[in-house]
């Protein structure tokens, strides 16, 4: 299990939220990410975008808008789990083994995705990403 304890600059706030492009302190300076939010923060930006949305990595993404239309079937949330375990191990950013997708089927037309990060020292790192089919 690695340590996945870096800084990073905030874009996010703690909820997950995203307004505009960075996050600022109490001096108006970049406001940087705390102990695991980095990890997060990257967790995030990989599963919410379509490879292509970052021009100097092509590849990077889950792509989880190419499963709108599809039926809410096992398959189809195998596929996301797929496509998210691509898009968080790509360039060896996360280990494979410290991960764990799993689909959740919450109504007809909605799976909701959880990714747990198992981490060193502060425990598992919780994302929740739901998708309108």
């Amino acid at each position: 299990m690695r340590n996945y304890n870096e800084k990073d600059i905030r874009f996010y706030d703690l909820a997950n939220n995203i307004d505009g492009d960075f996050m600022v302190d109490s001096t108006g300076d970049f406001a940087l990410t705390n102990d695991y939010e980095s990890a997060r923060q990257d967790m995030t930006n990989r599963v919410r975008t379509q490879k292509g949305d970052w021009r100097s990595h092509n590849n990077l993404g889950a792509d989880l808008e190419l499963l709108e239309g599809e039926p809410n079937t096992r398959e189809t949330g195998l596929r996301g789990e797929s496509q998210i375990y691509e898009a968080l191990t790509y360039d060896h950013r996360f280990d494979i083994s410290d991960l764990n997708v799993r689909a959740v089927p919450v109504s007809i037309e909605e799976l909701q995705f959880f990714v747990v990060l198992d981490t060193e020292k502060n425990g598992p790192i919780i994302l929740n990403e739901s998708l309108n089919l």
